[in-house]
C-alpha cells in the first residue's frame, strides 16, 4: 500500500539514546545535568541564570572509581595504590577539596578495587566505603575518611555493598540470585553479631531505615520499611498497582515517594508508613518514570512518553512537583493512546486519527516485564502511526502488573495462551476494518520468540519482525544455569525444557519456531556479540527456513549487543527494524 502523505518522525531514536545517557544531579529552576564529553570528562549542564559554577564547568573523571554523592552533590575521585587512597571531591558549583587517607598492610600481595559506596561513619561523618580483593580473592570493605582512622570489616555474606552506616552499626549486603529477588544481609560491623537477612529488592538507606520492595510467589509488589537497629521489616500499606521504584523523601519525615504502574502507565505515590495514608501526586499525562536522583534538596525523575515526548520532574523539599519539556518533543501528529482489555488480554493501543490500514502487535521482552507507554523502539510506534497504522502493545499472558494469575497462566501453556492473546488482538483489529494479512507481529528478545510463535499459530498474519529472539528456550537455560544455578528451577517452572521434549512441546525451538507459512514474511534481526541470547540458535531457524524456502531475512549486525550501546548501533538497529516492518506490511512510506 502506499501513503503518500506519511511524516516520518526524523531523529527521534538519536536525540532520545543522547538524553537518556545524562546524569540527572540536581535542579535550580531546572534541570542540572551532567553527561560524559570525548575527552573523558563530565560536562556540568546549567540552566540560564543559574548560581554556582560556569555553565560549562567540567570535572574530570580519571579516578580509579567515581561516585556523585547525592547527599552533598558533590563528585567523588578516589584513586588507590596499595599503601594510601588520594581522594578529590568537587560540587556542583565548583568548590573542590582532596584528602588521603593511609590503608592497613595488605596480607595477601595487591587489592584491586571493585566498588565505592558513601556511608556514615559511627560518629555520624560522611565516610567513603571501599571494597577490595585482594590476591587470593578475599574481600574487604575499608571505610576511610579525612582526618580519620580507617576500618576494615571482613563480610561473611556473599554479594555488593548497598548501604553503609555505623551510626546503627549497619552494613547491608546484596547477594544477587538471579531470576529471583535479591537475599539482603545485614551485617553488624561494629558488633559483629550474627547477620540477618531479608528477601526483597533494595531500593533506598536513610536515616537507620532500608527501604524495600517485595515480591513473593504468588503475590503483587509491597513495600518495606526495614529498621537497621533492631533488623524489623515493616510492611507499607502503599498504592495498588506494581511498584516499580521507591524512595525516602529525605525531609526529616519516613514519607516514601512510590513510582507504581497502573494501566500501563507510572504514577508517583507519597505513602506515609505510620499513618499508613497513600496520595498520589498531581503529575499529568502518561510515560515511564524512572527516578535518577534522591537527596536532601528533592528527588529527580526521567519520563518518556509515546505521544508526550520526553521530561524532566523535580519533586522538591516541600512535595511540590517541578516539570520541564526534554529533548523528544511531543508527538506532532494525532493519534489517541488508551489501556483496554480485549477479552482476558490487557493492551496498550496507540491509534491513528484516521482510520487505521494496518496494525502493529508489538511484543515486549521478559517474559515477566510489561509495556508502559514509553518510547519504545526509539520511537518506531510514531512512524508507523503516521502511516497509518495502529499499534497493540500487548501485556500478553506470562507479563507483570497484572497479578499473579495473568503471569502464571502462561506458564508451561505458552501456545494455548499466546493463541488467545493473538486471537483477542487479531479481532480487535477486525473491529477497525484490518485483517490479518495487515498484522505484522514485532517482538525483542523473549518478544521476539513470541512474535515468530504468533505467525507459527496464525498462518493468516502478514509476518514478523523479531529483534535478538530467545529462539531456544532449552539451550539458554542450560547456558543461564551454567552461571546461576538458580535459573534452572526458574526455567523449569514455566518452560518444558526436558531434553527428551519434541520442539513442539518446547515451543521455543528453532525447528517449530521456524515452521511459519509460506506468505509470511520474516525478518530476524540479530547482534553479532549479544550477551543475552544467541545469534548461531537465530542462525539455526533462519537456515531450517531457507531449506523449506520460506520468505525470512537474517540481518547479523557486526558488533552489536542485546540492545545497542553506542549512537551508531541505536540508528543502525532503528534503521533495520523499521524497514523490516514496513517490508512485512507492504507500506511504501515515500521517505
Amino acid at each position: 500500500m502506499r501513503l503518500p502523505d506519511a511524516v516520518p518522525q526524523r531523529d527521534v531514536a538519536q536525540v532520545f539514546f543522547t538524553e537518556r545517557g545524562r546524569f540527572f544531579l540536581s535542579w535550580d529552576t531546572r534541570p542540572i545535568l551532567g553527561s560524559v564529553q570525548e575527552d573523558g570528562t563530565l560536562h556540568i549542564e546549567r540552566p540560564d541564570g543559574a548560581e554556582g559554577a560556569p555553565a560549562d564547568a567540567r570535572i574530570p573523571l580519571d579516578g580509579d572509581a567515581v561516585l556523585f554523592v547525592e547527599a552533598r552533590e558533590a563528585f567523588v575521585a578516589v584513586h588507590m595504590n596499595d599503601t594510601d587512597v588520594a581522594v578529590v571531591e568537587t560540587g556542583l558549583r565548583g568548590d573542590s577539596e582532596s584528602w588521603t587517607a593511609p590503608l592497613p598492610p595488605s596480607e595477601h600481595g595487591h587489592r584491586t578495587l571493585t566498588d565505592v559506596v558513601h556511608g556514615r561513619d559511627q560518629d555520624g561523618d560522611p565516610c567513603l566505603v571501599l571494597t577490595v580483593e585482594d590476591g587470593v580473592g578475599t574481600v574487604a570493605f575499608l571505610q576511610i575518611g579525612p582526618g580519620k582512622h580507617g576500618r576494615t570489616h571482613r563480610p561473611s555474606s556473599p554479594g555488593q555493598l548497598v548501604h553503609w552506616d555505623l551510626r546503627c552499626d549497619a552494613a547491608v549486603i546484596r547477594e544477587d540470585r538471579g531470576p529471583w529477588d535479591s537475599r539482603l544481609h545485614l551485617e553488624r560491623p561494629l558488633s559483629l553479631a550474627a547477620p540477618q537477612s531479608v528477601v526483597a529488592r533494595w531500593a533506598d538507606g536513610w536515616e537507620g531505615r532500608g527501604l524495600l520492595v517485595e515480591t513473593p510467589s504468588g503475590a503483587g509488589s509491597r513495600l518495606l520499611v526495614w529498621d537497621l537497629t533492631s533488623s524489623s521489616p515493616i510492611r507499607v500499606a502503599g498504592p495498588a498497582g506494581h511498584i516499580d521504584d521507591a524512595r525516602f523523601l529525605r525531609d526529616g519525615s519516613e514519607r516514601v515517594l512510590t513510582v507504581v504502574t497502573a494501566d500501563g502507565s507510572d504514577t508517583l505515590h507519597v505513602t506515609d508508613p505510620q499513618s499508613k495514608e497513600s496520595a498520589p501526586l498531581p503529575l499529568h499525562g502518561t510515560g515511564r518514570i524512572r527516578i535518577r536522583a534522591a537527596g536532601p534538596q528533592g528527588i529527580g525523575m526521567y519520563r518518556v512518553s509515546t505521544l508526550r515526548g520526553s521530561s524532566w520532574i523535580w519533586l522538591d523539599r516541600d512535595v511540590n512537583l517541578h516539570q520541564t519539556q526534554g529533548e523528544v518533543p511531543p508527538y506532532g501528529g494525532r493519534a489517541a493512546l488508551s489501556h483496554a482489555w480485549y477479552g482476558r488480554t490487557p493492551v496498550l493501543q496507540y491509534l491513528p486519527k484516521r482510520p487505521p490500514v494496518a496494525a502493529v502487535v508489538s511484543l515486549h521482552g521478559g517474559p515477566e516485564s510489561l509495556e508502559r507507554d514509553e518510547l519504545r523502539w526509539d520511537g518506531l510506534y510514531r512512524e508507523l502511526l503516521d502511516a497509518g497504522v495502529a499499534v497493540i502493545g500487548l501485556n500478553y499472558c506470562g507479563s507483570t502488573g497484572y497479578g499473579p494469575d495473568h503471569t502464571r497462566r502462561a506458564w508451561k501453556s505458552w501456545t494455548t495462551a499466546f493463541q488467545e492473546d493473538v486471537d483477542s488482538c487479531i479481532a480487535a483489529a477486525a473491529a477497525w476494518g484490518i485483517a490479518p494479512a495487515d498484522i505484522a507481529l514485532l517482538g525483542g528478545s523473549f518478544g521476539g520468540a513470541l512474535a515468530l510463535l504468533g505467525c507459527v499459530l496464525r498462518e493468516d498474519l502478514a509476518g514478523a519482525v523479531a529483534s535478538a529472539p530467545l529462539i531456544d528456550i532449552r539451550r539458554h537455560a542450560e547456558q543461564a544455569a551454567a552461571t546461576d544455578s538458580s535459573y534452572r528451577e526458574w526455567f523449569g517452572e514455566r518452560f518444558d525444557i526436558a531434553a527428551s521434549a519434541t520442539s513442539a512441546q518446547r515451543v521455543f525451538d528453532p525447528k517449530h519456531l521456524s515452521t511459519t507459512a509460506p506468505g509470511q514474511r520474516v525478518f530476524v534481526v540479530h547482534g553479532s556479540e549479544d550477551e543475552v541470547t544467541q545469534w548461531q540458535h537465530s542462525k539455526l531457524a533462519a537456515d531450517e527456513a531457507a531449506r523449506q524456502e520460506l520468505p525470512w531475512t537474517l540481518v547479523i549486525e557486526a558488533g552489536a549487543g542485546h540492545v545497542p550501546h553506542t549512537l551508531d548501533e541505536v540508528e543502525n538497529r532503528y534503521r533495520n527494524i523499521r524497514s523490516a516492518l514496513l517490508d512485512v506490511l507492504g507500506i511504501d512510506t515515500g521517505a
